[in-house]
């Protein structure tokens, strides 16, 4: 089950903005270069009809590039609140998890208010910073103010994704993260507590700081696990969850895929995700493995500018653990 709220309109970059704006004005200046020459030995219907259609391919390039501008900041404008429950024998009182994933430095609001309120006004037990909130590409300060606005009103934890590897400033993205007073879950666990309800989280480092390293944590995780206590999976990139299903987790939770840039509902769950290419298996939302559950967060990113995402809005996802009824 899902529910959706949506937020208002701010774009980050003005420069991109610009860019594409530009580049719907460079089409439409194509006027006087696509104007035909005379020419003598041209039949009049023939020099008539050249006119026309070259008219008619400067409109519709016009109404192409309109339509693109249109997408691409529309469709990025807003973000969504994307609400999933899971119920449980071992959940006594609920348990709300807020994903925030993908960010690559994006700014909602002054001070990141439109996530912060957001936030406030679900007021989960924890807050999962779930990789790529810093961008290997630009300036990172809208991300590390977001840190500082989040730790001091929930608890949080950080899940290194591929761009805070990929940026090659892993030790001082470290720093400040743990400088903003935020675990980083590389192999850890942690405790969420609600009431009388606990459930572990598991951290497991992104596949770039090591694919060996990777796969030993989530070993030695499963190695930790009770199944008298509800166990969570925090991994950045779900691409390869069926090669762990066996060790029992019972939820996973992911990012990663920008919910595949493009989604037709019902019919395509996004077009292309990293790591899996088109038409991806895994491209967001819920996938139920009997009583094992993954969700992916389709993530808060507008990059890369020049893509827009269609039917697949930035996502702020929240994640609520129920007691189980009717049994």
């Amino acid at each position: 089950m899902q529910n959706e709220t949506r937020y208002g309109f701010f774009v980050d970059n003005v420069r991109a903005v610009w860019r594409a704006i530009g580049a719907f004005a460079i089409l439409l200046s194509m006027k006087k270069s696509l104007q035909p020459r005379p020419v003598a030995d041209i039949a009049p219907s023939a020099a008539h009809a050249a006119p026309r259609k070259k008219r008619f391919l400067r409109k519709a390039l016009s109404a192409a590039a309109a339509l693109y501008l249109f997408a691409d900041l529309f469709g990025k404008a807003q973000f969504v609140t994307c609400r999933y429950e899971i119920e449980d024998a071992r959940i006594q009182s609920d348990v709300r998890i807020a994903i925030v994933s993908d960010l690559h430095g994006a700014l909602y609001g002054a001070g990141q208010s439109e996530i912060v309120d957001t936030l406030e006004t679900a007021k989960p037990h924890a807050v999962l910073l779930l990789g790529d909130l810093f961008d290997q590409h630009g300036n990172n300060e809208n991300t590390v103010t977001l840190l500082h606005a989040l730790a001091g009103r929930f608890k949080c934890y950080f899940i290194l994704g591929n761009h805070e590897y990929k940026s090659g400033e892993t030790v001082s993205i470290r720093a400040a993260i743990e400088a903003a007073g935020i675990p980083i879950l590389d192999g850890a666990s942690a405790v969420i507590r609600s009431d009388e309800t606990e459930v572990r989280l598991y951290g497991i480092d992104d596949g770039r700081g090591g694919k060996a390293k990777q796969l030993q944590q989530i070993a030695d995780a499963a190695a930790q696990r009770s199944d008298d206590e509800f166990s969570i999976l925090a991994i950045h990139v779900p691409n390869g969850v069926e090669s762990y299903l066996h060790y029992g987790f019972d939820l996973m939770l992911a990012g990663h895929t920008h919910g595949g840039q493009i989604v037709v509902p019902g019919v395509l769950n996004g077009l292309y995700a990293p790591g899996q290419g088109f038409f991806p298996k895994y491209g967001g939302g819920r996938y139920d493995f009997g009583n094992q559950t993954l969700i992916i967060s389709r993530g808060l990113a507008r990059k890369p500018f020049w893509l827009p995402r269609i039917c697949n809005p930035p996502e702020l996802t929240l994640v609520t653990l129920k007691p189980r009824t009717g049994e």
